[in-house]
């Protein structure tokens, strides 16, 4: 198993922020539009606006860039898995269900390009959930939605190991995904669970 690398440091400081978000943007697109192999850390100073010791700051190699974007991926995960929740409080746990699927979908499709280097070229650069605060921080909320709606929360990581099976596996693989994804990953979580079928229109 590999070695997660690691940042050098934590910016504290605004603009240090603000400087580290510019790079892993920067890295973001060019692994997108161009992938691994046009990928190095001179291109993301220039693409960021950086110097080359600014990034070196933060990021001892490309290596540690892509581990960092996982994060940035499991962060934003759980931001939406978060806003989908609060926007479907009040429906039934079938549609709360439908509105977290939909909002990993369209995480997944603002950045198809680089979620397939990530997930396909790269995953042994994710932390492995038993480390990785992310994946700790879902699972919790997920158990917790499981709760709330009388369902058993002990399958919350099989819920979101098979949500995360299927959104990949669906949408990030060549091809044109099914049409209806949604619909589709709804129903078989759904089953899992044992929700009520809902009618297609």
């Amino acid at each position: 198993m590999h070695d997660i690398p690691q940042p050098r440091k934590t910016p504290r400081q605004n603009r240090s922020r603000h400087a580290v978000a510019a790079i892993l943007e920067a890295a973001a697109r060019i692994l997108a539009s161009e992938g691994y192999a046009a990928f190095n850390t001179n291109r993301v100073a220039e693409l960021a606006g950086v110097g080359i010791g600014s990034l070196y700051q933060y990021f001892p190699n490309k290596q540690a860039l892509v581990a960092a974007l996982h994060r940035r991926h499991g962060e934003e995960t759980l931001a939406a898995l978060d806003g989908a929740l609060a926007a479907s409080a009040c429906r039934p746990p079938r549609e709360q269900l439908a509105a977290m699927v939909v909002a990993a979908l369209d995480l997944h499709r603002r950045e198809l390009g680089l979620h397939r280097v990530l997930e396909r070229e790269w995953p042994a650069f994710d932390e492995p959930p038993a480390s990785n605060p992310q994946d700790a921080a879902l699972l919790q909320r997920v158990a917790v939605w499981l709760q709330a709606c009388g369902l058993e929360a002990g399958r919350a990581e099989v819920l979101l190991r098979m949500a995360d099976s299927l959104v990949h596996g669906l949408l990030l693989d060549a091809g044109t995904p099914p049409a209806g994804l949604e619909q589709l990953i709804t129903d078989a979580l759904a089953g899992f669970l044992g929700l009520p079928a809902q009618p297609h229109p």
